[in-house]
Order: C-alpha cells, then sequence, then structure tokens
C-alpha cells in the first residue's frame, strides 16, 4: 500500500520538475517559455535617459558697462583739530552766562561775566596814583630845567653848582619812573578787569559748558571748550603694505550710520612719514568738507578712498556668482545657434574691480560681453548647455 501511494505522488511530480525544459519530444511536451523580467526594465531606463530634460525657470539681469572704482575702507571718528579749553583767569562768582552747548560763536564773543567790583577799584587806585606820578613828574620837569638855566647863568656865571643840577636831573628821572610804574600797574589793574569778560579764543561751536550764574570760578580752572567744525577731520591708521596706494589730495567720501544717507566728501590731507614699529601701521589724515549739516565731532564714521577708476567696466551683479573653491562662476544666456533655443552657458569669471552690489569681470575672447545676460534667479539648478526659460518680469 505504501510502495502504490510513493508511485502516485512521484507521477505527479514528474511533469513540474520538467517544465520549461527539453526538447520538443521530451517528456511533458511543453514548449512555451515565459517572458523574462529585466528586458522590459532595461528598456524602460533607456526611455527616460533619452528623454531631454524641461526648461529651467530662471530670472536674468544685463551685463552693465559703466564706471568702477577700487576703493579702501577704513573707519574713524571726526576730530577737529582746533579744540580750545577756555579757562577762568580770575577767582570770582559767576554773574552772567551768555551762552550755551551748541551755540556758534565767533572769535572775541563774550561767553559768561564775573563779578569785577573789585577789579574796577583796582583800576581807579591805578589811574589815581598814575595822575598823581604824572603831577609830580611835571613838577620835576619845570624844576630842572629852570635849575639848568641857572647853572648857565645869562653871562656865563653859574648860578647853582653842579651837583645840585646832577640832584635836579636825577629828581627828574626818578618822576619818571614813577609815572611808568603807576602806568604798569594800571594797564595791570585793566588787564584784571578784562578777566572778568570771558570771551572766546576762536570761531566754532560751544560744545561742553562747566559753569553756571551763581558759581565761584578757581584760577585756572575750564569753563567752557570750543571746537571749529569747520574744518572736521578724520585720522585713521593703515599697514604699511598699502602705503603705495595712498597718496595726499586722493579724494575720498565718508559716510555714517547716525546719520543714513548723507554722503560728506573729503581728500587725503596729510600721510604720516613715520610707521609705527608696534602696528606697522602709517597715520593717515583725512579733511572732510563740512557740508550743510555739519559732523558732530566724535561721531564714527566708515570712509572710502578711491584709489583707481575705470570709466568703461564689464559689471555682472553680485547676485548672480556662485563660487566653488577659489572659482567665481556665473551663468550666461544666449540663444543657441544651433537650433535658437535660449541656454545656459557656465563660465568662469576673473575678477576685477567690485563695489557693493557689482563684480567687474575681466573680458576675455569667450567670455561675457556687454550685450550678454546673466542668470540671478535659479542658477544653482543649471548645468553647462541647460535650456532655460525666463520668468516674467
Amino acid at each position: 500500500m505504501k510502495l502504490r501511494t510513493l508511485a502516485v505522488l512521484a507521477a505527479a511530480l514528474t511533469p513540474a520538475a520538467c517544465w520549461g525544459g527539453g526538447d520538443e519530444g521530451g517528456t511533458g511536451g511543453g514548449t512555451d517559455e515565459p517572458a523574462p523580467a529585466s528586458p522590459p526594465a532595461a528598456s524602460a531606463v533607456s526611455t527616460e535617459a533619452e528623454k531631454p530634460r524641461d526648461p529651467v525657470l530662471v530670472r536674468v539681469a544685463a551685463i552693465t558697462l559703466a564706471p568702477i572704482e577700487r576703493k579702501l575702507e577704513a573707519t574713524a571718528h571726526v576730530e577737529s583739530l582746533d579744540v580750545v579749553d577756555v579757562v577762568a583767569e580770575r577767582s570770582e562768582p559767576v554773574t552772567e552766562v551768555l551762552v550755551e552747548e551748541g551755540d556758534a560763536v565767533a572769535a572775541g564773543q563774550v561767553l559768561a561775566r564775573l563779578r569785577d567790583e573789585l577789579a574796577q577799584l583796582a583800576v581807579a587806585e591805578a589811574k589815581v596814583r598814575l595822575q598823581g606820578a604824572s603831577t609830580q613828574l611835571s613838577q620835576a620837569e619845570r624844576d630842572h630845567e629852570r635849575n639848568r638855566k641857572l647853572a648857565a647863568g645869562e653871562d656865563g656865571t653859574s648860578l647853582l653848582s653842579e651837583r645840585e643840577l646832577e640832584a635836579s636831573e636825577e629828581r627828574r628821572l626818578n618822576a619818571r619812573n614813577s609815572v611808568d610804574a603807576a602806568q604798569v600797574a594800571l594797564d595791570q589793574a585793566q588787564l584784571e578787569l578784562r578777566r572778568c569778560t570771558i570771551t572766546a579764543p576762536i570761531a566754532g561751536t560751544v560744545s561742553e559748558r562747566m559753569i553756571s550764574l551763581g558759581d565761584t570760578t578757581a584760577l585756572g580752572a575750564r569753563v567752557f571748550r570750543i571746537v571749529d567744525l569747520s574744518h572736521p577731520k578724520a585720522v585713521f591708521f593703515r599697514p604699511q603694505r598699502e602705503l603705495a596706494s595712498l597718496k595726499v589730495g586722493q579724494a575720498l567720501s565718508a559716510t555714517s550710520e547716525a546719520l543714513p544717507g548723507m554722503t560728506v566728501p573729503g581728500h587725503i590731507e596729510r600721510i604720516s612719514p613715520v610707521v609705527d614699529t608696534l602696528s606697522g601701521t602709517v597715520k593717515v589724515t583725512a579733511a572732510l568738507e563740512p557740508g550743510a549739516l555739519a559732523l558732530p565731532a566724535g561721531i564714527l564714521v566708515r570712509l572710502s578712498v578711491v584709489l583707481d577708476r575705470k570709466e568703461q567696466a564689464l559689471l555682472v551683479p553680485k547676485r548672480a556668482l556662485l563660487f566653488e573653491g577659489q572659482k567665481i562662476i556665473c551663468f550666461r544666456v544666449r540663444e543657441s545657434p544651433e537650433d535658437g533655443v535660449l541656454r545656459a552657458a557656465r563660465l568662469e569669471l576673473s575678477p576685477g574691480y567690485e563695489d557693493p552690489q557689482y563684480l567687474e569681470a575681466v573680458p576675455t575672447e569667450d567670455g561675457l560681453r556687454p550685450e550678454d545676460r546673466v542668470v540671478i534667479v535659479g542658477a544653482d539648478r543649471l548645468a553647462d548647455g541647460d535650456r532655460v526659460q525666463l520668468a516674467a518680469e
């Protein structure tokens, strides 16, 4: 019974074991072969590879032919080289303050007044002394002239001894010296009176006021500070390697974040002949033009010194630039001469001067031309030779 069951199973499995192989006359008689799986998949990949890429949507900008400058950037504080501290020359109470901080003053203008009663009394006393000395001098001169005539005599006979004549001359000289001393005392008293009036030594702007009404000034104490803002300066330091590029008279401009939209022109006024041995820098002084709005002393400005200028430079927008290591890349868009289709060409630029918005592209034989356009949006999705479609503005 077991042997019969095994025989039936063997007969049932024989066609399955022989499926798909054998000669036409072989057991099973199967002639149909299953379709291979790989050839259809390979055909699909080949078709996908041969399908052209769709145009890449990009936005372009035109190349600009315009002037560009090579500049040196620096920061500095605006200074006034004419800064004067006005000091009190007498110790007296303040009776009047005539100016405030920010006021423009002329040379010699009265800034404040101090109590002057004592000084006026000293002047009056000096005048009295001078008047008395002058009277004594007049009397001494009259006496000396009379004595001189007596000493000569009308008939040649002297009525006065030589010793008496010398004494008369000495009294006249002493009286003259007394007048001179009294005049000096009067001049000194008048000077002290003038010192009770505080005046501006230079024309400028009052930057600080240190006294108030009723204060008693100390001799030599600062009471005002005046700065001359009509000729603002900016002092900055540059490395010694840039010394050959800097020249007296070079144009520059100054801007400040505190005064947006304001640009003040200027020029290099002085270059120090000495290089600092510790820092390796050279001191440069720039003179700024006083614009309609004077630059406050101490304000921080950014200076741009024009080192060179090109009138006709090929300028590429910086938005079009890609960076690959040390290489600067952009994509130029032109119609292909073969099929008239817009295509992108990958170009490596030779950079020249630059400013915040543009980079100068040094012209090459197969590089950019003034009439070219470059991709400013979508360049990161492009390869050399790709078809492009321009986005609507």
